[in-house]
């Protein structure tokens, strides 16, 4: 939804930031800061800089409630897209073996979140959901001639 303002100069115009899922990565060898990333592309198409204060949100890999992120996050937006990763926290039930399921292979997702962002019409919080499917694993490798 569009918002207008009066500046200095004249009439410009706020459009909240668009929040996508870039990709979740899950790894079970404890060798990372958790065992479930989440990749988020934020676009600011604004004319001006944004910046995100928190970031909440929920992740479903093939029917399954894997876990929950809540954090406060600060992230500078200059317009166009930045990609953001962030830990996510389990849930109880999510145990590395049901995880070690989501290390490779094509799964089907479903994130619903919100993100707040500090804008020069004050914070703003912007929702999101999506749903597809992602491809897990290290990149294949490029066939050989």
């Amino acid at each position: 939804m569009p918002v207008v303002a009066c500046t200095p100069l004249g009439v410009w115009l706020y459009e909240d930031p668009g929040v996508t899922v870039s990709r979740v990565r899950v790894e079970t060898d404890g060798k990372g800061p958790s065992p479930v990333m989440v990749a988020l592309d934020l676009r600011n198409p604004n004319d001006f800089t944004v910046s995100t204060t928190r970031v909440e949100l929920w992740l479903v890999l093939d029917g399954l409630a894997i876990g929950r992120l809540d954090q406060d996050s600060s992230v500078s937006l200059p317009k166009g897209t930045a990609t953001v990763a962030l830990p996510l926290i389990p849930n109880r039930a999510t145990t590395p073996a049901r995880l070690q399921a989501f290390v490779s292979g094509i799964h089907r997702f479903t994130i619903e979140g919100r993100a707040t962002f500090a804008t020069p019409v004050g914070k703003r919080k912007v929702r999101f959901a999506q749903t597809g499917e992602l491809a897990f694993g290290p990149p294949e490798l490029p066939a050989l001639p």
